[in-house]
């Protein structure tokens, strides 16, 4: 049976999944049983009935009560079905971790037409939906939770994306807001200095050869990104109400963290110890493809030993690379049982932005956020929405030179999660880690 290990975290801002495991490490059994209970889909869907907004115990204390006074307020002198739910989502909870699960849920019990906005790792997802598939609802809180990612350099506390995405869901026009975002953004982007430009902005050259003074260059520039957000979001840059003032969370980070880690570790133990013994027990006659298959789950388990001893010292990335090598070792010891061998063409891909988003993937075309090169890479459901989206993968984050990263972005050779893409990219990572390369990393 192929190991689970898709826990829904994903940046170090995500208050969503980890504030809730910081939050369960840290307090008794009975606060626990009663987060379960007021997370039900029958809790939310009642407290809905009653006001647009739903926001769980956990982030009483990272969500100041007027942001949500507010959000309630500006939905209901609309008029329209607009709903927000702040709630944990985790991996193997009623809607394994799924904002669109969650939305469908609630909705079934609501009925009619809604628009929801529920806060999915550090992000807002929207979902539309009616009683009918024909003729579906508008997607009013889909382009609305789209350009709130644009709006807030995809950066915003949760009070400021709930705000802005209230905003947008509740205007009359979001799909165009939305694009007008992106316009903006993209605009601002391409503004920056590139390569070929001087450290103050200024390029060496312009089209005559001769050098361009700053004084002509960043007015222009300047100007034009003005331009693009007064006309993208005049609207809301009039009438939307003063943000609420975050408040410090990084010691809830850093708790919620650690706790998300000792989860992966502990689970990493378990599974090490489960697998071993599932090997240890099959004894396939030699030469066939069932001893080959289980050859190859031997060495994968052989892998994950070696980066398991080094787990507690080592990065996040060990912790879920020695879950992947794990997932592995099942691979080659289900073909076992079946008499087949395992080869490489039919062996499942996880998720190149976060390996703990599981194995059901498609190879999609990805562009990096201000990248001009796309590549082909598997990615999980979410995150190919992410994609289609043009906004950011959910990738998993890892400390690196003092930064929160996605693994990818550490050096290749720092790093051999980020060179094989926890072997979603290549077939060697069992190899490569058999003769060492695990060991030489500095990303934690």
């Amino acid at each position: 049976m192929p190991v689970d290990i898709r826990p829904g975290g994903r940046h170090p801002r995500a208050l969503l999944t980890l504030f809730l495991i910081a939050l369960v490490c840290l307090t008794p059994g009975a606060a626990h049983a009663e987060s379960t209970t007021t997370s039900s889909v029958e809790t939310i869907a009642a407290a809905l009935r009653e006001s647009p907004v739903y926001v769980d115990p956990v982030y009483s204390t990272v969500l100041p009560e007027e942001t949500r006074a507010e959000a309630v307020a500006t939905i209901e002198e609309s008029g329209l079905p607009v709903r927000v739910v702040l709630t944990p989502l985790l991996a193997g909870d009623d809607w394994n971790g799924e904002a669109s699960a969650l939305a469908a849920a609630v909705h079934d019990r609501l009925g009619g037409v809604g628009h929801y906005l529920v806060l999915e790792g550090d992000t807002f997802r929207g979902e539309d939906l009616s009683p009918s598939t024909e003729g579906g609802a508008s997607l009013r809180a889909h382009y609305a939770a789209l350009a709130t990612s644009y709006t807030t350099g995809f950066d915003g506390t949760v009070g400021e994306q709930m705000e802005q995405a209230v905003e947008f869901a509740v205007s009359d026009d979001p799909e165009a807001l939305y694009e007008a975002q992106v316009n903006a953004y993209e605009e601002s982007r391409g503004a920056l200095p590139s390569q070929g430009e001087g450290a103050d902005g200024s390029n060496p050259e312009d089209g005559d050869g001769s050098a361009l003074p700053v004084g002509r260059a960043w007015p222009w520039a300047l100007g034009t990104v003005a331009l693009l957000a007064l006309l993208g979001g005049g609207y809301l840059l009039w009438t939307r109400r003063p943000t609420a003032p975050s408040l410090p969370q990084h010691a809830a980070f850093a708790n919620a963290s650690r706790a998300r880690r000792e989860t992966l570790e502990r689970q990493a133990e378990r599974e090490l110890i489960e697998v071993g013994e599932r090997l240890g027990a099959m004894e396939p006659k030699s030469g066939t493809d069932a001893a080959h298959s289980l050859g190859r789950a031997l060495d994968a388990h052989d892998a994950a030993r070696r980066v398991a001893e080094r787990m507690g010292r080592g990065s996040l990335a060990d912790v879920v690379g020695v879950l992947v090598l794990l997932d592995l070792a099942e691979e080659g010891l289900a073909a076992a049982e079946r008499g087949r061998s395992s080869t490489a063409a039919r062996r499942r891909r996880h998720c190149y932005a976060n390996p703990l988003h599981g194995t059901g993937t498609t190879d999609t075309d990805w562009r990096q956020l201000g990248a001009t090169r796309s590549v082909r890479v598997p990615l999980c459901g979410g995150c190919v929405k992410a994609v289609r989206g043009r906004t950011r993968l959910a990738a998993l984050q890892v400390e690196h030179e003092g930064r929160s990263v996605p693994y990818y972005e550490v050096p290749a050779e720092e790093s051999v999660w980020a060179a094989t893409g926890f072997g979603s990219l290549s077939d060697d990572l069992v190899d490569r880690v058999l003769r060492g390369d695990h060991q030489g990393g500095r990303a934690n």
